[in-house]
């Protein structure tokens, strides 16, 4: 489980995040909403440990984060960032294999265990038929996908990723999302940062909400994600519609009629 306490970040005198409270639990897909520049990637930063709040306690299965060396907590979060390096020639496996590398010592090079768990990640994700392409030559959802093979070859549990969808098309949204859905499933906590109320409606069993730094609302997605909400965080009119067939919820725009 991770929680975080009354949690508090300040630059210098300006102040971030305020008095953020929530619990995330094992098996859940939790999508963080908020316009840009209102406390998100700060967030990630601090249940990263990549900085420390100013007020407040983030707990890791009710041990302090600070607690961990950065080696035990490379083995117990992984961050998928947006953008991602030029791996330029690099395949499929040798990206996936880096993500076995968080448990080896200084200058140790991966041998059998590390190979195995990477084929084993690749089978995880569908993608073992890219094991020997070069990344930067697949598509971008493909890659997103190798990127969080290369968390999963890692082994931690939790999988922070910010904005996991943007520059991808509508299909690799689709890939990349269900395959979220499913690591879900399997007992992961993944935690990711979106611009789309949809993915959340769709995809998350919880909805963290910031606005202002403050945590604004959290529950489940239907259940917070109101048209009035949304209107107030993006202030932009909104409709939500219930697909009659799936029982599913999309957010629209609102559509304004000539005068």
């Amino acid at each position: 489980m991770l929680e975080v306490i009354n949690l508090d970040f300040a630059y210098k005198k300006e102040k971030i995040l305020k008095n953020i409270s929530f619990e995330l639990d094992y098996g859940q897909s939790v999508c963080v909403l908020g316009k840009n520049g209102v406390g998100k990637s700060t967030l990630f930063k601090c249940l990263l440990n990549v900085l420390q709040p100013t007020n407040g306690t983030v707990l890791l299965d009710g041990h302090e984060l600070r607690s961990f060396s950065r080696s035990q907590l490379s083995q117990l979060i992984s961050y998928i960032p947006q953008k991602q390096k030029n791996y330029v020639h690099f395949t499929v496996f040798e990206m996936v294999l880096m993500g076995t590398t968080a448990r080896l010592k200084a200058y140790q090079q991966p041998g059998k265990t590390e190979h195995e768990l990477a084929e084993a990640a690749l089978a995880q994700l569908s993608i073992t038929h890219l094991k020997h392409q070069i990344f930067s030559e697949i598509s971008g959802g493909e890659q997103q996908l190798v990127i969080i093979a290369r968390s999963v070859a890692q082994q931690s549990k939790i999988i922070i990723m910010d904005e996991p969808c943007a520059n991808l098309d509508y299909g690799n949204q689709i890939m990349v999302l269900e395959m979220i859905r499913t690591l879900s499933k399997q007992g992961y906590l993944i935690i990711q940062a979106t611009h789309d109320p949809n993915h959340a409606l769709q995809y998350a069993d919880k909805v963290l909400i910031i606005q202002e730094g403050a945590l604004f609302v959290q529950g489940p997605p239907k259940t917070v994600l109101t048209g009035q909400q949304l209107e107030e965080i993006y202030q932009v009119p909104v409709t939500l519609y219930e697909i009659k067939k799936s029982g599913e919820w999309v957010c629209l725009p609102k559509k304004t009629r000539d005068q």
